[in-house]
C-alpha cells in the first residue's frame, strides 16, 4: 500500500478531513492536496496526525485500539523468572498467579519488574484488579504510583499541547 493511500485510510480512521489536518498541522492545504498529485506522503504527516488524533480525544483513540494478546519476549520471560529467582515456577504460571490476586507472587512480580515491563505484560484491566491488592502490600507511594498509572490510562493521559 503506498503512503499517499495510507495517509487517507488514516485520515479516515480518525474523522478528520484534508483541510482540518492542513489548519491544525498549520501546513497550507494546497501542500496537503498535492501530496496526492505528487504520490507521497512525507513522514512528518503521519506523525503530526497522530498528534491531533491523539489530542483531540485521547480516550477514544485508546478505545478503538484493540486488546492485542500479549506476547512475550524472551526477554521479558527471563526478567519474570530473575523476579522469582530460586522458585520453579513457569513463566505462565507466575502470571496466572499474579493475575488471581495471590500475594506471594504480586509482590515479587511489581517489586523486580520495571513499570514498563509490568506494563507490557499485563493489561491495565488486569492491574487495576490488583489494586486492593496492592494496598495491602505496599507503601502509599508505590499504591498512588500505580493508581496514577491506571487513572492517567482511563482518563486518556496528559493532554499534549
Amino acid at each position: 500500500m503506498n503512503k499517499v493511500k495510507l495517509f487517507d485510510n488514516a485520515l479516515k480512521y480518525h474523522n478528520i478531513t484534508k483541510k482540518e489536518f492542513s489548519q491544525k498541522s498549520e501546513i497550507p492545504y494546497d501542500t496537503v492536496a498535492g501530496w496526492k498529485r505528487n504520490g507521497s506522503v512525507p513522514n512528518f504527516a503521519f506523525v503530526l496526525l497522530k498528534k491531533i488524533a491523539f489530542t483531540e480525544n485521547p480516550r477514544r483513540h485508546q478505545l478503538r485500539l484493540k486488546a492485542m494478546p500479549i506476547k512475550l519476549t524472551d526477554g521479558l520471560k527471563k526478567e519474570i523468572q530473575v523476579a522469582f529467582w530460586g522458585k520453579n515456577y513457569e513463566v505462565s504460571y507466575i502470571l496466572k498467579e499474579v493475575r488471581r490476586g495471590n500475594v506471594a507472587f504480586v509482590k515479587p512480580f511489581f517489586e523486580n519488574l520495571f513499570y514498563g515491563d509490568v506494563l507490557k505484560i499485563l493489561p491495565i484491566k488486569a492491574i487495576e484488579k490488583l489494586l486492593p491488592t496492592i494496598d495491602e502490600l505496599f507503601k502509599e507511594q508505590t499504591v498512588l504510583f500505580w493508581r496514577n498509572v491506571v487513572k492517567m490510562y482511563r482518563e486518556g493521559g496528559v493532554k499534549v499541547a
